[in-house]
């Protein structure tokens, strides 16, 4: 039975709850799709927009999320109500995604930066109000550290599955009626209104909270916050979502350019995202084990070694090579999604330590590294699409040889330097090395 999670989080939760519990995060997925891939090409193509002037849209988004996401997350451990702690936060930031999304995915040519920059804060702050009391409720939902790497690999799991469902219908107008970005745009667009209201009428219908304890108050984010910096395994971590987060944006902001442009792929975008959702969905599981037999450190430690010896073949991938991009797409994705299953889990260990203390502080837990992956993520796709321009590179002309040396540049450079800074952050955890083991040695 759904209700027995909140009376019992020892219990391993069953394939169903885990689930539903987890099918937002297709709705996360899908607007981190759109926001990191989709939509800059859209703007800076149909809408003819400055990329440069798209670049600083997005990062300015980002630093919305920044702002508002620590008082929501704060909010929702703050102030219980007769429904729950997460459960009203989320009702309301459904409706708001749904309206943003109206605005964004269906603009057209003429709309000005203004008007994107209206619709963008409105659909940026239903999908905080959802995914922050979603993430925090998730760090609460087993007291085994082992279980709570199944939770996470879980939600990383099901979007990679709404990756795939998301992208097919982008990939069929692409491929099979060769429709251009626009219609791909107003597809995601339509995807997305559909599933805000769905996968969190879900999860509040089926899913039970924990009960709430009696927790420690504070009288506002920053204190919390401040509070939470100062233990060295919270700011590794958040250095590790720093790094990930950059690295991820400035890859999605630029595959497009890269594949169509650069190697001269045209068409074959969305088709090609495809290849690096599927691997996850096979490997995710063994990762999990691997994880529990040999430690979360050194199963990241594998995954960012691997990612910095494969990113950098990109600069090295012929123009119409499509079998070469399909094997590297692979290669790549061999490790995509370990890190975020893993760093959340160690959030979700540090989350249950608190717990066991009288602290439910877990939306805030969650907006502080959300908070740090967002913004990461604006200064990547904004540094990224910022060479572009100052490359001159312009979307959708032929020729410019420079510029498309600079395309290159920006996909597969970022995601190698944030692997080795990675690899130097956890071969220097002694203290990570040592939580570690006092975490399994408590889950044993």
């Amino acid at each position: 039975m759904s209700g027995d999670i909140g009376s019992s989080r020892t219990e391993r939760l069953s394939r169903v709850d885990l689930f539903v519990f987890s099918s937002p995060v297709i709705l996360f997925q899908a607007i981190e799709l759109a926001w990191r891939t989709y939509l800059p090409a859209f703007f800076a193509t149909t809408l003819a927009l400055p990329i440069a002037a798209v670049g600083m849209l997005l990062l300015a988004a980002r630093l919305f999320d920044g702002l508002i996401d620590p008082c929501i997350g704060w909010a929702s451990d703050r102030f219980p109500t007769r429904f729950g702690l997460r459960r009203p936060w989320m009702a309301l930031g459904a409706p708001l995604v749904g309206l943003g999304a109206l605005g964004l995915f269906w603009a057209v040519p003429g709309t000005g930066i203004a008007t994107l920059a209206a619709w963008s804060l409105v659909f940026h702050l239903g999908y905080t109000l959802i995914a922050t009391p979603h993430g925090g409720w998730g760090l609460e939902l087993s007291r085994d550290a082992h279980e709570r790497v199944r939770v996470m690999g879980a939600k990383v799991w099901v979007a990679m599955a709404g990756m795939i469902v998301t992208l097919v219908l982008p990939s069929l107008l692409e491929r099979g009626f060769g429709l251009g970005r626009a219609a791909q745009v107003g597809a995601l667009g339509a995807a997305i209104v559909l599933l805000a209201p769905i996968t969190v009428a879900l999860v509040l219908r089926r899913i039970r909270e924990p009960d709430a304890p009696s927790i420690a108050r504070v009288a506002n984010p920053f204190a919390l916050f401040a509070g939470m910096l100062r233990t060295r395994e919270m700011r590794r971590i958040l250095m590790l979502y720093g790094l990930v987060g950059m690295a991820d944006a400035a890859a999605a902001g630029t595959f497009l350019f890269f594949v169509e442009q650069a190697l001269a792929l045209p068409g074959w975008g969305s088709t090609l995202m495809l290849v690096q959702a599927v691997v996850p969905l096979v490997l995710l599981p063994f990762w999990a084990r691997m994880s529990r037999r040999f430690g979360k450190r050194r199963v990241l430690l594998a995954g960012y070694g691997w990612q910095a010896l494969v990113a950098p073949l990109a600069l090295l991938l012929p123009m119409g090579g499509l079998a070469a991009l399909v094997l590297w797409l692979i290669a790549r994705s061999l490790v995509f999604g370990v890190d975020y299953m893993l760093l959340r889990a160690m959030v979700g260990d540090i989350t249950r330590r608190e717990v066991e203390q009288g602290q439910r502080w877990a939306s805030s837990r969650y907006a502080l590294f959300n908070v740090t992956l967002r913004l990461a993520m604006g200064l990547g796709v904004a540094a990224a699409l910022g060479a572009l321009g100052w490359a001159g590179f312009a979307p959708g002309e032929p020729g410019q040889a420079d510029a498309l040396l600079t395309v290159r540049a920006a996909y597969a450079l970022p995601p190698t330097v944030a692997a080795l800074a990675a690899c130097i952050l956890l071969f220097r955890g002694g203290e990570a090395r040592a939580v570690e083991r006092r975490d399994a040695a408590l889950a044993a």
